[in-house]
C-alpha cells in the first residue's frame, strides 16, 4: 500500500512539495480524521526512509522519455475535415480465414507444444502472480488507485505516468489469454483447452447488465480526464473473446462482445465523448486505438459494416487530439509531415499501423493515401537487419542501426501482424517478405533453446546481455538486457505477446482469394477450408526456413476446380515445380488453376542466391532466402534470480572470447552451404592478419552473435 501513499496523499491535497514538519499536525487534524493522520505518519516515514532512495525499475532510457505530454493540447479538427466527405472504400487484396483454419506442423508444432508445456506461454501463469491474483476484469475493477495490487519487482517513485500502472495488468493478462487460447487450440492440448473454457466464462460471468466488459468501476468508466486503459483493456479482453469463438463457435461468446462494443460505441463514439480528447494519457489511450483489431475481426464474423464505421471514426478521433508526442506517430497530421522521422514508442507506431491503413481502405480518402505512402517512406530507415523495426522503448528519429538501436519484443510482434494486415489488404508480396524475414530472425531470435526464455529486448549485433545499455564505453543499468521468463521489472509484456507470435503468424500464411487460395507465407502448417461445398485442406512438410523445399499436399472430398497462388520471395531467383503441370508466373505469384484430386501433392524448391547486403552501421551481412546469418558467439551464463518452477530463470550472458571482433569480410569472400542450415565461409582476420574459415549459423538460433561485418578491398 505504501507505494501509493504519494497518490492518496493526493487526493487529500496534501502538497508533498512542502515540507511536512511536526509543527503541521495541528493544521492537517482540521482536514483529517484519526485514522488518516495514522495512515499520513506511516506513508511519510515509508515514503522519505524508502521510496526517495529507490531507482526507478524502467530504466533511465524508459523514464527520460515517457512523459511528453503537450503543455497545451492541439485540436487538429480542421486538418481533419476531409473525413466529412463521401466514402469510397477500397477492395483489398485477399480475406482472412477464420483462426484456427491453420494448424501447426512440424518444428512449428514441436515448438508450440514445448512452449505450451514445458515453456513460458504455459508457465507464465504461476511464475508472475499477477495473472491469477488479480481478478482486474470481475471482482477486483479499478476504482482508484488504492486497487492496485502489488506490481510484482515493480519499482515505482510517484512519477505523474505512473497513474498508467491501474491499467498495465490488463496488458499482461489479456495479452497472455490470447495467446494461451491459441496455443491450447491450435496444438489439440486438451489439458489447456479447459483451462481457456475457465478463463472465457470468468469474462462471461463479469459483464454488467448494461453490457459493460472491463476494467473499472463505474465511478470510472468512459468517464476518465486522463489516462487510463479503458479501450485498451477491452482490445485485449475481445481479442481473446473472438479468437475462442472462432475455435468453438459457442454463439454466447461472440453476443457478449457485440453487447459490450455496443456500449463502448455509445459512450466513445460520434454521439458521445472522444476517447482521445484528454489532458494527459501515457500510453494505455493510445493502445486503445487497436479496438481497430477488434473491430475487423466482428465486421470479418459478422459482415456488420457499423464496425468498420467504428475503426474509422477511432483513428479520426486519435488524429484530433495530440496529447502525448511519444504515443502518436500515426496521427494523420504527423504522417503529413513526410520527410520527418519516426520518435514515438515502437511498439505504437507499429501497431498503429494497422489502424491507419484500415481507415485508408475503409474510406478510399486520397489524403489518406498520402498518409499511407509517407508511413511507408517513414518506416524504410526503421528496419535492421533482422527484418525488425528498431525501438527500445523509443524510436527517437533515429535510423536503423544494428549496433545502436536495439528492438523490443512487443515492437516486433506489432510491427509482424501489421505486416500480415498489409498483404491483405494490398496484395503486394514485399509486405510477405518482411512478415517472414522478421518472424524466422529477429522473433526467433529472442528466444532461448528451449523455450524458458526470451530478452526483452536486443540488438542485431548482440555482443552481451549483462543489464547494461553499452555505448562508446559507458554503461547505464538496463533491465531489459537480459533472458527472463518474466521481466517483471520493467514490464510483463513481452512474455505475454511472445505467445501471440507463431499463433499469429500462421493465421496470415494463407488467405482467400477471389478464385482460390493464396499461400502468402512458407512453413510446416496446415490449411483447412471449404471450397464452392467441398472440404479441402493443404499442408505444407516442410523443415522451412532451414531448408529450401516443400512438399504441398492436397487433399479434396470430391474433385475440385480452384486456383492456387504461390508468392514468389523478392529473394528467390525463382521457385521449381516438380510433379506438376500448368505453372505460370504471373506478376509476384506463381499461379496454379486445375481440377484437383481427393490426393493431389507437388514440390517447390526455392532457388535462393547468397546475398550481401548493407546495413545502417555501413557494415554487410549476409542472406540467403528469408535466413539473416550469424557468427554465433559462445557464451556462459549467470542466473541472477529463480523461480517457483525449475528450469525457470533470469540469468546474463557473456561472451567466452572476443575473437568475434577481428573479423572482416573481404572482395575474396565467398560463402557456401556447409550443410542444410549453416553456411561456410573466409573472413580476413585482422588480429592474425590472415584469411580464416569460419560457419555462420541462421540468427534466429543464436544467442549471442554477430551479424554485420566490415567489408574492406583486398
Amino acid at each position: 500500500m505504501f507505494r501509493y501513499a504519494k497518490y492518496w496523499l493526493k487526493t487529500e491535497n496534501i502538497n508533498l512539495e512542502t515540507s511536512i514538519n511536526f509543527a503541521n499536525i495541528n493544521h492537517i487534524k482540521k482536514g483529517l480524521n484519526m485514522k488518516k493522520i495514522i495512515i499520513l505518519f506511516i506513508a511519510l516515514v515509508m515514503m522519505f526512509s524508502c521510496t526517495n532512495s529507490k531507482e526507478n525499475s524502467q530504466g533511465e532510457n524508459f523514464s527520460k522519455n515517457v512523459n511528453q505530454v503537450a503543455s497545451t493540447i492541439v485540436d487538429d479538427s480542421d486538418k481533419l475535415q476531409f473525413f466529412n466527405n463521401e466514402v469510397q472504400s477500397l477492395n483489398v487484396a485477399f480475406q482472412l480465414f477464420e483462426v484456427g483454419s491453420v494448424k501447426p506442423k512440424g518444428w512449428i508444432l514441436d515448438m508450440m507444444q514445448n512452449d505450451l508445456n514445458k515453456g513460458i506461454v504455459g508457465a507464465l501463469a504461476d511464475l508472475y502472480p499477477g495473472i491469477k491474483a488479480d481478478d482486474l476484469y470481475n471482482t477486483a475493477r479499478r476504482g482508484g488507485m488504492e486497487d492496485i495490487p502489488e506490481m510484482g519487482d515493480l519499482v515505482l517513485t510517484g512519477e505523474a505516468w505512473e497513474k498508467s500502472i491501474m491499467w498495465w495488468n490488463a496488458e499482461t493478462i489479456g495479452n497472455w489469454w490470447d495467446g494461451f487460447v491459441r496455443h491450447a487450440f491450435l496444438t489439440d492440448n486438451d489439458i489447456a483447452i479447459q483451462q481457456t473454457h475457465a478463463i472465457i466464462n470468468n469474462l462471461l460471468a463479469s459483464q454488467d447488465e448494461d453490457g459493460y466488459i472491463g476494467i473499472y468501476k463505474p465511478n470510472l468508466r468512459y468517464q476518465h480526464e486522463g489516462s487510463n486503459g479503458e479501450l485498451w483493456a477491452q482490445t485485449t479482453a475481445f481479442r481473446t473473446m473472438l479468437a475462442y469463438y472462432e475455435f468453438t463457435h459457442k454463439q454466447e461468446v461472440l453476443n457478449a462482445v457485440e453487447r459490450a462494443m455496443e456500449l463502448t460505441m455509445k459512450n466513445y463514439g460520434e454521439e458521445g465523448k472522444n476517447p482521445f480528447d484528454l489532458k494527459d494519457e501515457f500510453g494505455g489511450v493510445t493502445h486503445g486505438l487497436m479496438l481497430t483489431d477488434v473491430c475487423e475481426t466482428l465486421f470479418r464474423i459478422t459482415g456488420k459494416i457499423k464496425y468498420q464505421a467504428y475503426a474509422t471514426y477511432l483513428y479520426k478521433a486519435f488524429s484530433t487530439f495530440s496529447i502525448n508526442r511519444s504515443f502518436n506517430d500515426l496521427r494523420y497530421p504527423f504522417l503529413t509531415e513526410k520527410e520527418a522521422m519516426f520518435q514515438g514508442h515502437g511498439v505504437h507506431t507499429y501497431e498503429h499501423i494497422r489502424s491507419m491503413v484500415n481507415a485508408y481502405y475503409n474510406t478510399g480518402y486520397p489524403e489518406l493515401k498520402t498518409a499511407y505512402h509517407n508511413m511507408l517512406h517513414k518506416l524504410e530507415p526503421c528496419i535492421l537487419p533482422s527484418g525488425a523495426g528498431h525501438g527500445d522503448e523509443w524510436i527517437l528519429e533515429l535510423s536503423a542501426d544494428p549496433d545502436k538501436t536495439a528492438t523490443e519484443y512487443c515492437t516486433m510482434l506489432e510491427l509482424r501482424n501489421s505486416y500480415g494486415s498489409l498483404i491483405q489488404k494490398t496484395g503486394q508480396i514485399q509486405f510477405a517478405d518482411a512478415a517472414e524475414k522478421l518472424t524466422y530472425n529477429g522473433m526467433l531470435g529472442f528466444r532461448n533453446e528451449d523455450g524458458t526464455a526470451i530478452t526483452y529486448s536486443k540488438f542485431d549485433n548482440c555482443y552481451v546481455l549483462d543489464g547494461q545499455h553499452h555505448n562508446h564505453g559507458e554503461t547505464k543499468p538496463e533491465p531489459r538486457y537480459k533472458y527472463s521468463p518474466t521481466h517483471s521489472e520493467p514490464a510483463v509484456c513481452c512474455v505475454p505477446n511472445y505467445g501471440r507470435n507463431l499463433t499469429y503468424f500462421l493465421n496470415q500464411m494463407y488467405m482467400r482469394s477471389e478464385d482460390g487460395i493464396a499461400i502468402l507465407m512458407y512453413g510446416p502448417s496446415e490449411l483447412t477450408t471449404e471450397i464452392n461445398s467441398t472440404q479441402v485442406s493443404i499442408a505444407q512438410e516442410t523443415n522451412y526456413p532451414w531448408t529450401n523445399t516443400i512438399t504441398f499436399k492436397i487433399k479434396t472430398t470430391q474433385p475440385a476446380v480452384f486456383t492456387l497462388k504461390l508468392r514468389k520471395p523478392q529473394w528467390s531467383e525463382s521457385l521449381e515445380f516438380s510433379n506438376i503441370d500448368e505453372v505460370k508466373l504471373e506478376g509476384d505469384f506463381y499461379v496454379i488453376t486445375k481440377e484437383w484430386q481427393p490426393e493431389d501433392s507437388f514440390l517447390v524448391t526455392f532457388n535462393n542466391p547468397i546475398q550481401t547486403k548493407t546495413a545502417g552501421n555501413n557494415e554487410v551481412f549476409i542472406q540467403k532466402g528469408p535466413l539473416v546469418y550469424a557468427l554465433e558467439i559462445p557464451h556462459t551464463e549467470k542466473a541472477i534470480k529463480y523461480y517457483n518452477k525449475p528450469n525457470f530463470k533470469d540469468y546474463y550472458c557473456y561472451p567466452e572470447a572476443q575473437t568475434y571482433k577481428n573479423l572482416v569480410l573481404t572482395e575474396n569472400s565467398e560463402f557456401t552451404t556447409s550443410d542444410s542450415e549453416k553456411l561456410q565461409g573466409n573472413f580476413y582476420d585482422a588480429n592474425k592478419q590472415t584469411m580464416i574459415e569460419a560457419t555462420l549459423v541462421p540468427m534466429g538460433k543464436t544467442v549471442l552473435r554477430r551479424v554485420t561485418f566490415p567489408k574492406k578491398s583486398n
